[in-house]
């Protein structure tokens, strides 16, 4: 992961000053499979109105990447008939509503993960394979 850290910090650094804007730093955490809350992020920060590389790495370093297996369990969850699939709009619904909830543009990106079927069923193995690859 390390090795995307560079990456990722630069896709960010949308004016090339070599910082990242502090409202940025959950999003490019995010984008490397990390899953740090708001508060997490709002600790990290501590103030500061922007983050440099060295910070970057250092915060990538303190947010762990949930397990594949408790990600499998708390969509486990919400399957109600226990088939291994949720309805897409309840999938929706879940990811808008519940903690910090996801803005629509991530909604989108989830829908086109998600690879509902034509009954608008989503397969949770699928999903979460989907959403935990390298």
């Amino acid at each position: 992961m390390t090795n995307y850290l560079p990456h990722c910090f630069d896709l960010f650094d949308k004016n090339g000053e070599g910082s990242i804007p502090a409202a940025s730093l959950g999003p490019a955490l995010r984008a490397l499979g990390k899953a740090p809350s708001e508060e997490q992020v709002q600790e990290m920060l501590a103030g500061a109105s922007s983050v440099n590389l060295e910070q970057f790495t250092a915060f990538a370093g303190q947010v762990e990447e949930p397990a594949k297996d408790d990600v499998m369990e708390a969509f486990a969850t919400f399957d109600t008939n226990n088939n291994g699939y949720i309805a897409l709009p309840e999938l929706k619904h879940l990811m808008k509503s519940l903690g910090e909830g996801l803005s629509d543009a991530e909604i989108q990106g989830l829908v086109k993960v998600a690879a509902a079927d034509d009954e608008d069923q989503v397969n949770i193995r699928h999903l979460v394979d989907q959403l935990m690859q390298d």
